[in-house]
């Protein structure tokens, strides 16, 4: 399998996360909670959300290794598979988990008060990636 990842360039992997601005927030605050989830992305505010894209396996690493309990495993493993449609799967994280720089899924919106961050890879070596997020360090 690690082949298959080093073999990954960069352009077969988009990341996009993206989240809501709400009014009482601090956009500067809320950029931090994407840069705390994602690496080598530069978020912008953009028509109230606030967005970055990044290409790349590694722009995934803080999401690999901040999701490490095997019960958190399984959520993660099943809301990639449910949100899949071709090359394309999302995921939920709570903004407010990721400003502590804490890699928390949320399985419905409601889940995150202020809006969750949205996550979105896109690959034509999805199952590779997937695979790869899922692994367990121990």
């Amino acid at each position: 399998m690690s082949g298959k990842i080093d073999d990954l360039q960069d352009e077969n992997v988009e990341l996009r996360v993206e989240t809501i601005l709400n009014p009482s927030e601090d956009p500067e605050k809320v950029k931090k909670c994407l840069v705390n989830v994602v690496n080598g992305c530069r978020p912008v505010t953009k028509d109230g959300h606030v967005e970055a894209t990044c290409r790349g396996i590694m722009s995934l690493h803080h999401i690999r290794v901040g999701v490490r309990s095997k019960s958190s495993l399984g959520v993660f493993r099943k809301l990639l598979e449910w949100n899949r449609k071709g090359n394309v799967t999302w995921f939920l994280l709570n903004k407010q988990a990721a400003y502590s720089g804490v890699i928390s899924l949320a399985e419905h919106y409601e889940e995150s008060p202020l809006g969750p961050i949205r996550v979105t890879i896109t690959s034509k070596s999805l199952d590779t990636i997937i695979e790869w997020l899922l692994l367990n360090r121990g």
